[in-house]
């Protein structure tokens, strides 16, 4: 069952008049077809903004190649976090247990995650290989 605050909102938007605006593949305004009659319950919706368009299915960002440097400062930030994590949870130690694992998972997660982006990046391509561009 709708909340008061739910049925305001439901009863604004039938009171307030908007627009149907269409766009074509380029994302241009253009004029209504001829004959083109509005559907549905005699409710006008706002019009959907250009930015907010909602991505095909699926689509998301195109990945960045991959590259040694950007591995490089996700390991750092890693290293940083294994170490702070490691030395909270290690309280009767010194910083040299923390230290040490922190640098071994940095050292570990630089390939890794060179890797994993390169794989991101070539399953992209392929992808974008094999399907035409969408339509919005």
């Amino acid at each position: 069952m709708p909340t008061r605050k739910q049925k305001r909102r439901e009863a604004k938007a039938k009171r307030h008049d908007y627009e149907f605006v269409y766009v074509d593949d380029e994302g241009n305004e253009v004029e209504p077809p001829p004959g083109e009659e509005r559907s549905g319950n005699g409710v006008a919706r706002p019009a959907a903004k250009k930015a907010a368009a909602a991505p095909a299915r699926g689509a998301r960002r195109a990945p960045s190649p991959p590259s040694w440097q950007r591995a490089g400062r996700r390991a750092l930030i890693l290293g940083v976090v294994v170490f702070f994590l490691f030395t909270v949870l290690n309280k009767s130690h010194g910083y040299a247990g923390p230290a040490f694992a922190a640098v071994i998972y940095t050292v570990l997660f630089v390939p890794f995650t060179y890797m994993l982006d390169r794989f991101a990046y070539k399953r992209w391509q392929v992808r974008q290989q094999q399907t035409p561009a969408p339509k919005r």
